[in-house]
Order: C-alpha cells, then structure tokens, then sequence
C-alpha cells in the first residue's frame, strides 16, 4: 500500500507544473552561483586561495541549494494533506483500508521523490568540470548526501504542517516558521559560555556545514535521522487525532 501511496503522489506531482518551475528556477539561481564561483576563484593567484576548488562549491553551490530545498519542500508538501482535506479527497482515504502510518510514509516518501532531483543540480553542474579540473569526489558526494539528509527533514516538517491544517497556504507559513527556528536557533549558542549547546545541537545548518567540509560523522548523521523520525510520527499522530474528530 504504500508503494500505491508513493506512485500516486508522485505522478500527481509531475502533473502539476510547481516542481518543474521550483526546479528550473533552482537551476538558473544554482547555475549562477556556479559560474561565480569559478570565476573568483579563477581570479585568484595560488598564494591567494585559502580553500580548494571543490570547498568552495562545496559551501557556496551545495548551501544555497539547501536554502532552495528549504523554500521549496512545504510549498511541494501544502497539497499532500492540507490540500486534500480543503478539497475533501482525504476522505477517500480514510474510508479505505490502510493504515495512517502508511500513509504518512507513503506521502513523504512521495514527496522525498519529487524533491530528489533539487538534490542532484548541484552535482550535475559539477559535472561541467569533468576532465576540466581536479575535484575531490568524497567530498562531493558527502555533500549531495548531506543535501539529501537535510532534505529529508525539510520534507518531514512540511508534511508535518501540512497535516495541521486544511488551508494550504497557512501550512506552508506553519512550515516556514518550524524551518526558520532551526535555522536560527544556533545563533543562540552565542548567548551561552558553553562551547557545545543544546542550541547548536538543534541547528540543522550546523550539522550540514560538516557534510560539506567532506566529514561524514554519525552524529550528524543521527541528528538528520532522528527529526525526521520526530516529525513523522508528529504527523501520524495528526492524522490519528483527525480520525477521531
């Protein structure tokens, strides 16, 4: 059932032209950041350069994109419930028999489908320097799997949102507002004299900086894991809650 559920979200998200324009429009911005990249870098004298070629897209190309992925993934996610329950589909479901834990699966793993692509831009754009310039593959591929990670939560949040209401637009401000304390949470650190915060911890942007640094540790690892799994299961305990309404 929930390979039925992933088909379905899957192919009505192909259909719609929002994931075509939020991945065209990532591309154009990633492409961009891409050729400026190079361009300074090109600038430089080899006394100059603080950081190799592959760091510098690696933080640059691979970091903004998780800002696209960021924006993106609760305006992909608003139709997934919120959307259903406005236009009263979501009835459907609940009147078949599956579980509501496989359609919270089915539905972000539908959506961690259609947002894979924005993940995979900014490797195909490394791409263009193959045979051109020496890049360290590791550390590209620790990135696109940070990337991928942060993605994932990114996802799991929106779904989470979008549970929480049947105004899609509202979910999507619920959504943003979760991402934005994430993100700045850390800043909280600096409020403390302790080196390692809880703050820090909570912040998704620092455990991707490592990804991207080349260095694949468990405990960002666990990190991106585990706030999925919390968000997941906040969404199913959503869902569950509607039933019983």
């Amino acid at each position: 059932m929930i390979g039925a559920i992933v088909g379905r979200e899957w192919r009505g998200g192909l259909v719609t032209p929002l994931p075509w324009i939020l991945l065209g429009a990532g591309q154009v911005v990633l492409a961009w950041i891409f050729l400026r990249v190079i361009e300074n870098f090109s600038g430089l004298g080899a006394d100059e350069r603080v950081a190799s070629l592959t760091q510098e897209l690696a933080l640059n190309l691979f970091g903004f994109a998780a800002v696209i992925a960021m924006l993106a993934a609760p305006l992909m996610a608003m139709r997934m419930l919120s959307g259903e329950f406005r236009d009263g589909s979501y009835q459907l479901i609940e009147a078949a028999p599956v579980r509501l834990a496989e359609v919270a699966i089915g539905k972000f793993l539908g959506l961690a489908l259609l947002m894979t692509p924005l993940c995979l831009l900014p490797a195909v754009n490394l791409l263009m320097l193959a045979g051109a310039a020496e890049l360290d593959v590791g550390q590209v591929a620790a990135a696109t799997l940070g990337l991928w990670l942060a993605t994932l939560l990114f996802c799991a949040i929106g779904l989470y949102a979008s549970s929480l209401t049947d105004q899609p637009g509202a979910s999507v401000f619920v959504a943003f507002g979760i991402l934005l304390l994430f993100s700045i949470i850390g800043r909280a650190e600096s409020l403390t004299d302790r080196t390692l915060s809880l703050f820090g911890w909570l912040s998704w942007n620092e455990h991707l900086f490592w990804f991207l640094l080349g260095a694949v540790r468990l405990s960002d690892l666990a990190y991106f894991i585990f706030f999925t799994g919390v968000f997941l299961a906040l969404t199913h305990r959503r869902l569950a809650n509607r039933r019983l309404q």
